[in-house]
């Protein structure tokens, strides 16, 4: 403990630690680029991002924990960190506790958990690379696909025929 170092002792503990470090950031970049296959995930993370070609439908928020979410239409949403308009999805998130203002489900769409509704929090608007589909198979109740079926007949006809 009382010995001090040598410098070829030095510099071969840092060439230790940058190469570790260069190992890890290379990791990590491979991890996040779009084309990777990840092992033990399967398929490369573009082939999941294959979202229902109709809403409403469930999604999982790449925000704290991979919160289930409600998606119920398309918008340009404003990207926080380059604060520049981007594609979007509007949605409501889910979650199982109780506050004013919450819209209830009921029966609960996650049949693996307990029987207590699930509740909607209201609608907002973040960019897509925010969200991944659902791991799970959750059902959608009917009055919610009833609800946001108008937004798969979004036309770009602007002469207003009907």
């Amino acid at each position: 403990q009382d010995r001090k170092r040598s410098d070829e002792e030095r510099k071969a503990i840092r060439r230790y630690y940058a190469k570790q470090a260069a190992k890890g950031k290379a990791a990590q970049q491979a991890a996040q680029s779009p084309g990777a296959n990840n092992p033990g995930q399967g398929a490369a993370p573009e082939s999941k991002q294959k979202f229902p070609d109709k809403f409403p439908f469930w999604a999982r928020l790449k925000i704290s924990k991979n919160r289930t979410t409600l998606v119920i239409d398309e918008d340009m949403a404003v990207d926080k960190k380059t604060n520049k308009p981007v594609d979007g999805f509007v949605h409501r998130e889910a979650t199982s506790e109780y506050h004013k203002g919450f819209e209830e489900i009921q029966p609960n769409p996650d049949k693996d958990k307990r029987p207590d509704p699930m509740y909607l929090k209201s609608p907002r608007k973040l960019p897509k690379y925010l969200f991944n589909p659902h791991n799970k198979q959750l059902d959608m109740p009917e009055h919610l696909r009833e609800r946001y079926d108008k937004n798969n007949h979004k036309t770009d006809d602007s002469d207003g025929d009907k």
